[in-house]
């Protein structure tokens, strides 16, 4: 089972951030998760929120209606790490792909709530993703089939995830495969002997977030799980050092 930080390491380090996603790196660990948006002037941005009340230290503010060049600006390291020795904004999805040239395994995991997001974010991403010559290593995951349709219409070779929350009403398996995904995200409540049997028999590798129990983990190791995606990395290799591969 493979063993991903959330976020680079969201319950260890500043989430979102460079100099997160390298403390990521001096664990050894080469998979990561991590969120695109868009920011004011089109760019693509790595974050999980709209607001930045949450992740930096400003008081107010969006994502959306903030340059690129601003959000870089901002310190996103202190808010809830306050003794962090870096203070790094929000970054450009160039910057993190570049220090994540390496990586074993990546989910970009897309941020998109309408029609136009959907595709000005999968305009950008396919040519950098290109660039950086990720392959098979990298994966686009979405809660939205409108992005993962974007992203097939524009480059049908990248590796694309569909995600699931707890409520999800559907057959996830079918909504996968009539998207053309390789791969499952569901919440790890819906990970069942039942899901995961009929994921790997369609051919669908499954990814599930967010696991920070160490009792869920080896219950979801036994069910068969491919990886899965934690806030505490460091956690998971000190009390399970055997768990991972």
């Amino acid at each position: 089972m493979r063993l991903i930080g959330h976020r680079g390491a969201r319950g260890e380090a500043p989430e979102n951030t460079l100099s997160g996603f390298a403390y990521l790196r001096t664990l050894g660990v080469r998979a990561v998760e991590l969120d695109i948006r868009l920011s004011g002037d089109g760019q693509l941005v790595v974050t999980h929120d709209d607001s930045l009340t949450r992740t930096t230290l400003a008081t107010e503010g969006q994502v959306s209606h903030m340059s690129v060049t601003e959000l870089a600006a901002l310190d996103a390291c202190h808010r809830r790490f306050p003794d962090w020795p870096a203070g790094d904004g929000i970054p450009d999805l160039r910057s993190v792909m570049a220090l994540l040239h390496d990586f074993e395994h990546i989910q970009f995991e897309v941020k998109a709530a309408t029609a136009e997001e959907c595709q000005r974010i999968a305009t950008g991403f396919v040519p950098l993703w290109r660039e950086y010559g990720f392959g098979e290593r990298a994966f686009t995951t979405c809660f939205n089939p409108l992005y993962l349709q974007a992203v097939a219409a524009l480059a049908p070779e990248i590796p694309r995830g569909f995600l699931f929350e707890q409520d999800f009403p559907g057959d996830a398996v079918a909504m996968a495969l009539a998207l053309g995904c390789q791969s499952l995200g569901p919440h790890e409540a819906r990970c069942t002997p039942e899901l995961v049997t009929a994921a790997h028999g369609a051919g669908l590798a499954v990814s599930t977030w967010t696991v920070n129990s160490l009792v869920r983990m080896d219950e979801l190791a036994t069910l068969g799980v491919d990886s899965v995606i934690t806030d505490f990395p460091a956690l998971a290799l000190r009390e399970r050092p055997g768990l991972f591969a």
